[in-house]
């Protein structure tokens, strides 16, 4: 059996955290490691009982005429995969000192600072975001940046055999065939 890596298994986690993320534009999964255990985890979302994007007709930010990727940060009612990551190791006594994190994109500045402040030593990151003023605070502090080369989630799953492509998409022919089928047999019917 092909097992993955520590670097590609803490990716995955970080990836999955982020399908719980409700952002209408990036959706960001982040996993705090220290001594090769899990410690922490958070995805891009507003805070506990705070209405999300997708709730309130749409993201604010979006809806500017001359929006832009990192623009118009501050309207945002969400905090950061990182920030949520922290916060919960916070809330609950979990030291973050020494730790690494892995998330699925770049730190923004203001994340960088917090993980920073909190201890975490290394960032592993998957895709890049433009964040120079990151990268050159990051460099400041000693952290330590990380660019994953590792295999993405699918591939792991290919390898371990937990999708199979062609049922994948035998089945999802096979759906579509069947909707058509019906659609077809209704249209006949009604004529007659």
């Amino acid at each position: 059996m092909n097992r993955p890596d520590r670097s590609e298994y803490y990716m995955a986690i970080a990836n999955l955290a982020s399908l719980r993320s409700t952002c209408l534009s990036r959706h960001v999964g982040a996993v705090i490691v220290k001594n090769d255990n899990p410690i922490s985890f958070g995805y891009n979302g507003p805070a506990k009982g705070v209405q999300h994007c997708d709730e309130i007709g749409g993201c604010i930010r979006r809806n500017m005429t001359d929006y832009a990727s990192g623009k118009y940060l501050e309207m945002c009612p969400a905090a950061h995969a990182e920030q949520n990551a922290i916060a919960f190791a916070a809330k609950h006594g979990i030291s973050t000192v020494g730790a690494t994190i892995y998330v699925n994109t770049f730190p923004c500045k203001d994340c960088m600072n917090s993980i920073i402040n909190s201890g975490i030593v290394k960032v592993v990151y998957d895709s890049m975001y433009d964040a120079n003023l990151s990268k050159e605070i990051a460099e400041e502090a000693g952290i330590e940046i990380v660019k994953y080369e590792g295999k993405n989630i699918v591939e792991l799953l290919l390898e371990a055999k937990f999708i199979n492509p062609e049922e994948l998409y035998k089945e999802y022919y096979d759906d579509l065939y069947e909707e058509e089928r019906e659609k077809s047999l209704k249209r006949i019917l009604k004529n007659k």
